[in-house]
């Protein structure tokens, strides 16, 4: 389907809304629209992802597949030495990406890109809310391209629901990184953690 949100569909209605988010106390405000993942609110895997996360004295970090840029925003909020780079392929979601960046008062990389295709630098921690109706073969190769583009000792955080085949992304992220750890499970999402030791 054409106007999945792991597309580019410059061609839909838009439908312009504002939602507002909460972490650690700091208040948020995001564009959304049609045509881009969650647009009536924050995705529970993405607030669960976020409510656990752990930051490791990193410098640089990605946030692949950013959506309106909610992860990468608000992990910049909070840690406001860290150089921030978000990418998606969808041009929709790029530009609120912008406004958003802007609304909340943040300075980020933002780069239109179909997975890694125009990204040329390693990073120390990348973050990602897999795309699952994007299939197996597509994200398993983000996992495969993920690992190159992270530094030594670089960790990669991801959500996914035990529903939408958590065991066997596990089982694959286990055999790529070696280290794969669930950090927290809530209502069925999994936020899992890897580090890249070599």
């Amino acid at each position: 389907m054409s106007n999945h949100y792991f597309t580019n569909d410059p061609n839909l209605k838009h439908d312009i809304q504002h939602v507002r988010f909460v972490n650690n106390g700091i208040t948020y405000r995001f564009f959304t629209d049609s045509g881009v993942f969650s647009k009536s609110q924050i995705d529970f895997g993405t607030k669960t992802l976020l409510e656990a996360f752990l930051f490791n004295n990193y410098c640089s970090l990605l946030d692949l597949g950013c959506g309106y840029g909610v992860i990468g925003i608000v992990i910049k909020k909070q840690f406001l030495d860290l150089e921030v780079t978000q990418s998606d392929v969808n041009e929709r979601a790029i530009d609120l990406t912008k406004k958003n960046t802007a609304e909340n008062n943040v300075s980020t990389n933002i780069i239109t890109s179909n997975g890694y295709k125009n990204i040329t630098g390693t990073f120390d921690c990348i973050t990602l809310n897999p795309p699952i109706r994007a299939g197996k073969e597509v994200i398993f190769k983000l996992y495969d391209e993920t690992y190159k583009h992270l530094n030594k000792d670089g960790e990669f955080w991801i959500v996914i629901q035990k529903k939408q085949g958590a065991p066997s992304h596990i089982k694959y992220l286990q055999n790529l990184f070696s280290n794969a750890e669930i950090i927290t499970k809530n209502k069925g999402y999994h936020i899992l953690r890897m580090k890249k030791v070599q």
